[in-house]
C-alpha cells in the first residue's frame, strides 16, 4: 500500500510550522527545505517537512548557529540517524545468523 502523500501551500506550511515566512524562506535558500514547485506560490511541501522546519528552527535558535549551520546540523544529524538504523539492521542479520550456526 503506497501512503498518501499530503502537501501544503507555503501559507498552510506555515501556519502548520507556525514558524514565520521569512524563516522558512531561508530555510529553503540554505536547502533545509526543499519544496515542490517552480515559484513561491507554485510551492508545495510535504507534510512531514513540518517537523523538519521545527527542528531547524530549535536548532537555530537554541545553538545560536546561522542557518547555513543548521543545515550543516541537519545534514549530520540524518546521515547519524541512517547509519543508526544500518547498525541495528545489521546487528538483527547478524544475530539472526549467529542463531543458525
Amino acid at each position: 500500500m503506497n501512503p498518501v502523500l499530503i502537501e501544503l501551500t507555503f501559507e498552510e506550511f506555515s501556519q502548520a510550522t507556525e514558524l514565520p515566512a521569512d524563516s522558512l524562506l531561508r530555510m529553503v535558500e540554505e536547502g533545509i527545505l526543499v519544496p515542490g514547485g517552480q515559484v513561491t506560490e507554485e510551492w508545495r511541501f510535504e507534510a512531514r517537512l513540518v517537523a523538519r522546519a521545527r527542528r531547524a528552527s530549535r536548532l537555530h535558535r537554541d545553538l545560536g548557529i546561522n542557518w547555513s549551520g543548521t543545515a550543516l546540523a541537519l545534514e549530520l544529524l540524518d546521515e547519524l540517524e541512517h547509519t543508526r538504523l544500518e547498525n541495528r539492521r545489521l546487528r538483527q542479520r547478524l544475530e539472526r545468523f549467529l542463531e543458525q550456526g
